[in-house]
Formats: structure tokens, sequence, C-alpha cells
């Protein structure tokens, strides 16, 4: 299953499959599908776009496999991707290396350096300023936001730095 017509045609009986469990009329977004090395990622809402649909979330179609398997909406798409990037799975979320996890601001430090963790994420992560700034408001607003390192070393500078800007940071190696 090397063509994007042939994942499309899976990825629209898939569709079908959900419409039919959800009692909904579901369609699948083409304009908004996404290629990537292992395969593509599939998005999908209500055929009736006055209609809302919680859980949605994109499934990937393996090109090698002619597999699919669903994401999540836990957490933000990238991780699902990095993780099947890397691991061939989509969950649990997370690489079988190195987790970090930004829970917050530590109690009894000043006010949010958005700025600042901004320009780490940014740094750190490879990620266009938008990217890095949208991590930023999800820790601001409350939520946790997850990066996957590969080496030990990288997840605890990237620990320090951000314990240093006053963010709760935990980790997690699997």
């Amino acid at each position: 299953m090397s063509d994007h017509a042939a994942a499309a045609d899976m990825a629209e009986r898939y569709v079908t499959g959900l419409s039919n469990d959800a009692g909904l009329e579901l369609a699948l977004l083409q304009d908004q599908t996404v290629e990537q090395d292992f395969g593509w990622v599939f998005f999908y809402g209500p055929k009736d776009a006055s209609e809302i649909v919680a859980g949605n979330a994109p499934f990937i179609v393996d090109r090698n496999l002619g597999s699919i398997h669903p994401t999540g909406t836990a957490y933000p798409l990238e991780t699902y991707i990095r993780t099947y990037a890397a691991t061939g799975r989509t969950f649990p979320p997370g690489l079988p290396e190195h987790t970090v996890v930004i829970e917050g601001w530590a109690r009894g430090k000043p006010c949010i350096e958005k700025i600042p963790l901004t320009k780490l994420i940014r740094g750190t992560r490879g990620y266009t300023l938008a990217e890095a700034k949208a991590c930023t408001d999800e820790v601001a607003e409350g939520r946790d936001v997850v990066f996957m390192f590969s080496t030990d070393t990288e997840a605890d500078t990237f620990c320090q730095k951000a314990r240093g800007l006053g963010a709760s940071v935990r980790r997690e190696c699997r």
C-alpha cells in the first residue's frame, strides 16, 4: 500500500465503519490529510457541519503494513505521530526512552515567563515559533505538555532549564 489512493480508500472504509458504530454520518476530510514517511494521517468529522463530534481523533494508515492506527485526543497529535514514527504504535504516547512532562508552574515561583519558556522549547525541540508558543500557552492554561528525548542528557538538560524558569517538570523513562 505505497500509494495515497489505496490508503485513502482504506481510510474511507474505516470512517464508514465508524459512522455505522456511531449512528452518525461521518466523512473523511481529504484536504487535511498529512503525509509522513511511515504513511498518512487522516482526519474525519461529521458530514453535516452543524453537528459536533467529540473524540474524533485522527488515525494513521501505515504505508508498508496497510494497517490503521487510531491516535487519541489526550495529547497533541504531534506526540502520537512522533511515537508512531519511532515505535510503530500510537499508544502509549512516549518513546521507549525519555519523556518529559511540563505540568505547570512550581509553587512559590514568579508568574509565568512565557517568552523564555517559548525560546527554550523552540531551541530544544526545533519547533517553529508558533508551535513553541502553543506549547507554552498549553502550560499557562494548566494543561500538561509532553516531550520525548532520545538521550538522558537531552532530557536532563531540558528539565534543568525549564525548572530554572519556574516550571514544574516530571521526568519518565520507559
